[in-house]
């Protein structure tokens, strides 16, 4: 989710994000960004981060200074309070997603039954 969330807001692919090559500037960065957003948000342990990305937690711990230093600039520490928010709710929508959900299905299927005396398939989800 971390990874699907930097490339909607950096336009660099996942694969770019795990790449075992640093990349170009741009990718090291997303790549970066991921990283805090991990350790920071989610909580994961340096080690965790690391073994995620395919990097030693040094590497890992590099990443979040970096992006802490880079948060002195105001435009900057906003993109990534954005971020931050944004992963915040994801999670947030996931824990609650199965319980909403469940009860949607349930009453579609009931209201097919009734209407059409059968099962009615489940409806896509836009």
């Amino acid at each position: 989710m971390v990874t699907a969330l930097v490339e909607c807001a950096t336009g660099r692919e996942q694969a770019e994000l795990f790449a075992r090559t640093r990349g170009h500037a741009p990718v090291a960065r997303a790549r970066q960004v991921a990283m805090y957003l991990s350790h920071v948000v989610l909580s994961m342990s340096l080690a965790q981060v690391g073994g995620a990305f395919g990097r030693d937690k040094s590497t890992v711990a590099h990443a979040v200074h970096q992006i802490e230093d880079l948060r002195d600039e105001p435009v900057f520490d906003d993109w990534m309070n954005g971020l931050e928010e944004s992963l915040r709710m994801l999670f947030e929508t996931r824990k609650t997603s199965p319980h909403v959900l469940s009860g949607v299905w349930r009453g579609v299927a009931r209201v097919g039954r009734k209407s059409a005396g059968q099962s009615a398939p489940a409806p896509a989800i836009p």
